[in-house]
């Protein structure tokens, strides 16, 4: 069913759930759809950090600084602009790298947002 997230609609042999985001707009050519996908897992991330805010674990203005990063990767996914919201999670990635280095974040908990907004990445480059 077109639209709905299910089925190859662009009959390009990917479906949504195989990472084809073209598959959610099915007037669009292959590979350039914006996805739903990714902004979703964005959001969950969104979460994440202002959850690590919340318990302290990192000041409001380091939170507000990856949000603004991340709510930035979404307005450029959903105008289609895949390189540049990858150059926002980069800075994400970059960012939260530095603040496991200065010791304000714990490694495991920065490396759970860096793998989280990699796999992110990764999808939107298959698109």
């Amino acid at each position: 069913m077109c639209g709905s997230g299910e089925g190859d609609c662009d009959q390009d042999g990917f479906t949504p759930n195989e990472g084809d985001c073209d598959d959610y707009n099915p007037n669009v050519y292959p590979g350039h759809g914006s996805c739903d996908v990714p902004i979703e897992t964005i959001n969950d991330v969104i979460i994440e950090v202002q959850d690590l805010a919340e318990e302290g674990d990192i000041t409001s203005g380091q939170a507000n600084a990856l949000v603004s990063k991340l709510q930035n990767a979404i307005n450029k996914i959903e105008v289609d602009k895949i390189s540049p919201a990858i150059g926002s999670l980069n800075a994400f990635i970059n960012q939260v790298n530095a603040l496991i280095k200065s010791g304000t974040m714990s490694s495991p908990v920065g490396n759970e947002l860096i793998a989280s907004v990699q796999s992110i990445i990764d999808i939107l480059r298959m698109g």
